[in-house]
């Protein structure tokens, strides 16, 4: 058993001390063992740790000791910023500042926090006060620096908190526009759960070269996280999250999904369930995501759905369960994801939902944590069956709002439904129709050819076979083709006679929408504008709807790869989805008669771009695809002797990465 040291052995400053021991911290963990020293003598250091390692307060106590050993608390008349504190989000930033705050308030240290999403105007009114540290998202701070606000010219050291995090969001070029604003023989200290090339790239290019210290064990999770993955369809995970939440009386739980859309959808659908859930997600005002946390570390929320913003280096106590309702695109998250469980030596759960489109990114998340999980078994009485119907959720707002066509038909009187059935029938805009009878006065039904997709029909027949129900049907749809008519249900009346006889049955039937009249003027319209010589055929069949784009400029759509006939199926996606209600299942493809031709180019791209990565030993990633070019990739490349491919994105539209074979 490994012998831990109390920090009174490493010669700290008593009131240091003793402000640790009120929050807790009376040993040194591993982590914060390895770099204490290394930080006091000045060193530059790369320390990476499993998440939930205590990686903060590995930089936090060395820097505040610092401080104070050094007498750097009596600056000079300018009273200039000494140490800056990078974090990749917003919240990890807030929680960063909090732990500074905290630790050096008995030793006199101020630290501010900047943030985007905050007024800027206050932040440079507490920059006047002259803080010694500064915690800060990079962009928030270029943009101080550049309006003159903060000088950190003077700066002793920079820190790098979750610094993998930090490139892979795209933060390059202002961590090296800060880096370049700061004295070059300043210390560099960059923490982070796994190692990234860029990260010790950037380091070298600004003159450094970092001691590299390695707290992980031989993997990346921590011992006490008990982590399982269900293997299941799209359709079963909400009745598995809400049966998996009951299971766990006590659940304080985080569930991550992979979109906006989906975080806001889930939370959405489990408060309709009656749980105390919440949605955070990048959509939301920064001081509405500060509340969220606020509620959830006070239990008034005990569910938070979220996307991976609140996967890094969040510090919440008492998460006892984390569920993956999809699993993440990038490996690393899954370690991330998980390790917001299993805390300070608690024990946690984690679940992760698989589903067959999910199982792409199980290779890499198996390569990276250096086994399989464990899968669950599952039975029928798994999945909780009580479910209350899905929200519909705006895609523009990611608020709950009425489905498109969709009539509110409770009235402020109204106590019985029954009662009401005869107003929805006779309504303006009307959802249900039955073939009754109408007084002359009630004659205020819209005309069957001003429905729009969206707006769903019913007729109901009695009769006493199929076939003459399907004729009624027909002749009240105005349509020749059965195949266009779903049966909603029967239900069975009584007998031709008293005691015998054929029994009548009510069939209630409704028509399949009518896609083919919102997409072909639609792509009509945009084809005239652009003027391209293009003819439109269109198909519905087994939920795949088909738009073939026929003529003479053809290759003008499949040049560079397809772009402008994948650019013509997002818009038309987006407004299809926008004006009708489409199943999730249904799928949707454009395609040109070369279609052929499309797949060897695509091919061809994929042959000159693997010889390229192999060549520069570079990963490359490939644009926007759509799910069967990926899948094409995907299949291509799946025994290939020297790269692999990650799918990369949110959405139905992913890029590819293509990258080498350890």
């Amino acid at each position: 058993m490994q012998k831990t040291i109390n920090f009174k052995e490493l010669g700290l400053n008593p009131k240091l001390i003793s402000t640790l021991e009120k929050s807790g911290f009376v040993t040194a963990n591993p982590i914060q063992e390895m770099t204490i020293g290394p930080i006091l003598s000045g060193k530059d250091i790369f320390a990476q740790a499993e998440t939930g390692s205590g990686k903060t307060a590995a930089f936090s106590i060395p820097i505040l000791e610092k401080i104070c050993r050094d007498n750097l608390l009596d600056r000079d008349e300018n009273r200039d910023v000494l140490y800056v504190v990078l974090s990749p989000t917003r919240e990890l930033a807030q929680q960063t500042h909090k732990v500074f705050s905290s630790q050096g308030e008995d030793l006199s240290i101020v630290s501010n926090c900047l943030i985007g999403g905050e007024n800027i105007d206050a932040q440079k009114k507490l920059l006047k006060e002259s803080p010694h540290i500064l915690v800060a998202t990079p962009g928030r701070l270029v943009d101080l620096i550049r309006q003159r606000s903060v000088s950190i010219n003077k700066c002793l050291g920079v820190v790098f908190d979750e610094a993998d995090r930090l490139f892979d969001m795209g933060f390059k070029k202002e961590i090296e526009f800060i880096l370049r604003q700061v004295p070059a023989d300043r210390q560099l200290i960059m923490v982070s759960a796994t190692s990234n090339f860029e990260v010790l790239n950037t380091a070298f290019k600004f003159n450094s070269n970092p001691i590299e210290l390695n707290a992980s064990k031989d993997g990346l999770l921590v011992d006490n996280i008990d982590h399982k993955i269900a293997m299941l369809s799209s359709n079963e995970k909400f009745g598995l999250l809400v049966n998996t939440i009951r299971k766990h009386a006590d659940a304080y739980a985080l569930v991550f999904c992979n979109t906006q859309f989906q975080t806001h959808l889930v939370s959405a659908w489990l408060t309709d369930m009656g749980f105390k859930a919440k949605a955070i997600s990048g959509k939301l005002p920064q001081n509405k995501r500060t509340n969220l946390m606020k509620q959830f570390r006070s239990k008034s929320i005990t569910i938070l759905v979220c996307t991976d913003v609140a996967a890094r280096g969040l510090d919440i106590k008492d998460v006892n369960l984390v569920i993956n309702y999809d699993i993440p695109q990038e490996a690393v998250n899954y370690v991330h994801r998980i390790g917001r469980t299993g805390r300070e030596g608690k024990n946690g759960e984690a679940i992760s939902f698989c589903a067959h489109e999910d199982c792409e990114s199980l290779d890499e998340i198996y390569t990276l944590i250096k086994c399989k999980i464990p899968k669950l078994k599952l039975t029928r009485n798994d999945f909780a069956t009580d479910l209350c119907k899905r929200p519909f959720i705006d895609r523009k707002t990611l608020k709950v709002t009425t489905r498109p066509g969709e009539l509110m038909t409770k009235t402020k009187n109204s106590k019985d439904h029954h009662s009401s059935r005869r107003e929805k029938t006779i309504n303006k805009k009307p959802y249900e129709v039955t073939s009754v009878k109408v007084k002359e006065q009630d004659k205020k039904i819209k005309p069957m050819k001003q429905i729009t997709a969206h707006e769903k029909i019913f007729h109901t027949a009695k009769a006493y076979s199929s076939q003459k129900a399907i004729n009624s049907a027909l002749d009240f749809f105005k349509i020749k083709n059965k195949s266009e008519l779903v049966l909603e249900n029967t239900s069975s009346g009584r007998k031709r006679f008293l005691f015998f006889g054929d029994r009548i049955t009510n069939y209630k039937y409704s028509v399949r929408p009518s896609y083919k009249k919102i997409i072909v003027p639609f792509l009509a319209n945009i084809l005239e504008l652009s003027d391209l010589d293009l003819s439109i055929d269109f198909t519905y069949e087994r939920k795949n709807i088909s738009v073939f784009l026929l003529g003479k400029d053809e290759k003008m759509l499949t040049r560079n790869y397809n772009e402008l006939l994948q650019s013509l199926e997002h818009l038309t996606s987006l407004h299809l989805r926008r004006v009708a209600a489409l199943p999730r299942d249904v799928r949707f493809s454009f395609k040109c008669k070369g279609y052929r031709e499309q797949k060897d180019s695509l091919i061809q791209m994929i042959d000159i771009m693997t010889k390229k990565v192999v060549e520069t030993q570079k990963a490359i990633t490939l644009r926007l695809l759509n799910p069967s070019d990926r899948r094409l990739v995907h299949q291509y490349l799946d025994n290939h002797a020297q790269v692999k491919t990650l799918s990369v994105g949110e959405g139905r539209m992913k890029k590819i990465k293509i990258y080498l074979t350890k």
